[in-house]
């Protein structure tokens, strides 16, 4: 093997790996990285909720949260708005339609869709774990206020798992030159999300950060689940396990 290539080798696994989750297709390379993957990003969420439990207020959310009020956004507001509309019921509403319609589609689409949920419901948790309370009026700017707690962000949350979840979910039905859009527009809609929720005085930037890496990590670590305990979650497949169950 030439030096070159001896060089290049250890680029080329990550960059198949890269390759096996845009496509949707994640294989055995893909799942040597999303696991650690998942776990490097779960100990992030780690770092960020022990500092949260520690200050009330991180050092960076004051002046992140009134540098994007203070700006004008322009058009851009209208999108925001409807994501901050998007709570409660509405979020359950959503993600309910996003999972039926992939089960539809593939069921091992809508299978991933549904373990992906589980994340905002281990947000839940932790909101009520955490108790962290959302942002005063007398040092960011309400524009929508808003109940419960606020660690981590429960849109943040959702939208990385649902945009994350679906793009993989789609990716092998769409023509490779189209994945690049399509994997652009989860970028967008996720820091779309986060800088809604901080516009809105509903959250901290610390908050829409542990909310991108929570749903981040589950998705990881969903990718890197199925092929090792539900290989191929068809009817065919639990007929087949329980058939060995029986004998």
């Amino acid at each position: 093997m030439s030096a070159l290539a001896k060089d290049s080798a250890p680029l080329a696994e990550p960059k198949q790996a890269a390759a096996e989750v845009i496509a949707g297709r994640p294989g055995p390379t893909a799942r040597r990285w999303l696991g650690p993957t998942a776990l490097v990003v779960f100990i992030l969420f780690a770092i960020d909720t022990f500092l949260v439990v520690q200050n009330d207020v991180l050092p960076f959310d004051i002046p992140i949260a009134r540098f994007i009020q203070e700006l004008n956004w322009g058009p851009i507001v209208y999108p925001m708005e409807l994501i901050n509309a998007s709570a409660g019921i509405w979020q359950v509403l959503i993600g309910a339609v996003a999972i039926v319609a992939l089960f539809i589609l593939e069921r091992r689409a809508g299978w991933l869709m549904l373990i992906g949920s589980i994340s905002s419901l281990i947000d839940n948790l932790i909101k009520l774990v955490i108790s962290r309370q959302r942002p005063p009026a007398d040092l960011v700017h309400i524009l929508s206020p808003t109940t419960g707690f606020s660690f981590p962000s429960g849109h943040a949350v959702f939208f990385t798992w649902m945009a994350f979840m679906i793009a993989v979910s789609i990716a092998p039905k769409i023509r490779p030159v189209f994945r690049p859009i399509l994997w652009t527009l989860v970028v967008v809609v996720i820091v779309l999300t986060c800088i809604a929720r901080v516009w809105a005085g509903a959250h901290w930037p610390s908050d829409v950060i542990g909310g991108v890496l929570l749903g981040i990590g589950w998705s990881a670590f969903v990718l890197w689940l199925p092929e090792r305990w539900l290989p191929s979650p068809s009817f065919r497949w639990f007929r087949g396990r329980a058939r060995a169950t029986s004998s």
